[in-house]
């Protein structure tokens, strides 16, 4: 059956940080080669009849304060039917770098997070896609210990506050690593998946997409 929640005459707009850009303000524009090109792939693979236009708004090393100075450019004004964030590891690194407690900065990041999510409900009334965050110790030279578990329900809140279609990445990641031990799914720095990552990430994706 022809689920798909898209139809043709409608525009998707991914927005977030490295993990979304892959080069799609460079070699591989105007989408990337991340999991949002491979999202669009397989959608116009299985779905050949239906004519959707998707937007890549994504920057490297963003955090969700740079996603609010830059929303009525990238966002508002592109007027999308759906928008999907992932945002957030950029701030937990940051938070960690700056030895700032997770109990003092994640209410700053939920108030940014809660402000952009409201101007997408009231301006444009686009439902919503959120990506938990994720970091895997997988052959990391120098772990850090992020707090990612306390942004991830920050985001579950979010999800549920907003009404928006939370794509689990961590926990798929997680899964992952367990089912195959040894295998890597980032580019061994924990936070930029490869391939197979980001192959993982556009699944999870499609899942709440119903493709």
């Amino acid at each position: 059956m022809n689920n798909l929640l898209f139809q043709s005459g409608d525009k998707v707009l991914f927005i977030g940080d490295s993990i979304t850009d892959c080069g799609r303000r460079d070699a591989h524009a105007p989408l990337g080669h991340g999991y949002v090109r491979k999202i669009t792939e397989l959608i116009t693979a299985k779905y050949p009849e239906r004519d959707i236009t998707y937007v890549n708004k994504g920057v490297g090393g963003d955090i969700v304060e740079g996603l609010e100075e830059r929303w009525d450019p990238d966002v508002i004004a592109e007027k999308p039917n759906w928008l999907s964030v992932k945002i957030g590891i950029n701030n937990a690194s940051r938070q960690y770098a700056g030895n700032v407690s997770t109990e003092a900065y994640l209410p700053v990041w939920e108030a940014c997070y809660r402000r952009i999510l409201t101007r997408a409900k009231t301006e444009l009334d686009a439902p919503l896609f959120l990506f938990e965050i994720f970091y895997i110790e997988e052959d990391v030279e120098e772990p850090r210990p992020l707090d990612v578990d306390a942004y991830n329900a920050s985001i579950h809140r979010l999800a549920e506050e907003f009404e928006a279609r939370l794509i689990p990445t961590n926990a798929a990641f997680d899964n992952a690593v367990a089912a195959r031990p040894g295998a890597l799914w980032t580019t061994q720095d924990g936070v930029h998946p490869n391939a197979e990552g980001h192959t993982l990430m556009a699944l999870e994706f499609l899942k709440q997409a119903a493709w």
